[in-house]
């Protein structure tokens, strides 16, 4: 009965020993991992320290991107606006150009065909219509009579009474009539394709008259620089005319003067 008291405590204290160093290791392993946990609390507050760090890079960046893409935008649309200044001015150069060749040519020759020839050329290139018809008020001063024309069937325009129809009512008032206004009356026949009449003035007497009819196909209408040109075929054609008509009077009778 002693030998198995005796081997039952020594199966006991082999017991407990075992628990004991059991639990020693298990101390031993929680330890070590309160290490780990703590280094790994370590290391998470690092890496939180430098995400914050990114993030606020990120969205300095992104406010940096932000403000470049809107200075970029902002230097995009003045180039737009120098561009379009630039094209302005350009064209505008381009006008004044047309404008001085234009009337230099007109007062270039004392040869009336060579003026006539001119206008025409004025008309079909800077203007753009193949349509036209020059006249001048007769000696009577009761109607106009066709001088030059391109592109019309003469027959119809030979002579156009003062105050008939759109031609004769801009003759006879000095004031041109663009296509863009209404007419007072039903357009008389030829004249229902008409774009343009600008009376041919020198000072406030009407000598004639340039009537512009149907447009190039590529020509949507009159535009800024047809105006301006016009104008000066409005002055500059009739006084070119007037000069080629004194010539012409003082080659014939050299005598004569005004």
């Amino acid at each position: 009965m002693s030998d198995e008291n005796e081997g039952m405590k020594k199966y006991v204290r082999q017991v407990l020993d075992d628990t004991n160093r059991y639990l020693h290791e298990l101390l031993g392993n929680i330890e070590e991992l309160g290490l780990v946990l703590g280094s790994l609390r370590i290391e998470k507050s690092q890496i939180e320290a430098e995400l914050l760090v990114t993030r606020n890079e990120l969205e300095q960046s992104l406010e940096e991107k932000t403000r470049l893409e809107q200075k970029l935008a902002q230097i995009e649309s003045e180039n737009r606006q120098f561009s379009g200044r630039y094209l302005e001015v350009e064209q505008q150069n381009a006008s004044l150009a047309n404008l001085y060749v234009a009337s230099f040519r007109l007062h270039a020759t004392l040869d009336r065909a060579e003026v006539l020839s001119v206008i025409q050329e004025i008309i079909i290139n800077l203007i753009g219509s193949e349509e036209l018809a020059i006249f001048e008020v007769d000696d009577n001063r009761s109607a106009l009579r066709l001088v030059a024309s391109f592109g019309i069937n003469d027959e119809s325009y030979r002579s156009i009474p003062l105050g008939h129809g759109t031609i004769g009512r801009a003759a006879s008032t000095g004031k041109p009539w663009l296509a863009d206004q209404k007419r007072s009356d039903e357009a008389p026949v030829g004249e229902s394709n008409l774009t343009a009449c600008v009376p041919l003035r020198r000072g406030e007497s009407t000598t004639g008259a340039i009537a512009i009819f149907n447009l190039l196909p590529q020509k949507q209408g009159l535009e800024q620089l047809d105006h301006e040109l016009l104008d000066l075929l409005s002055t500059h054609a009739a006084a070119a005319l007037h000069c080629t008509g004194l010539q012409a009077r003082l080659d014939t009778n050299p005598g004569v003067t005004g």
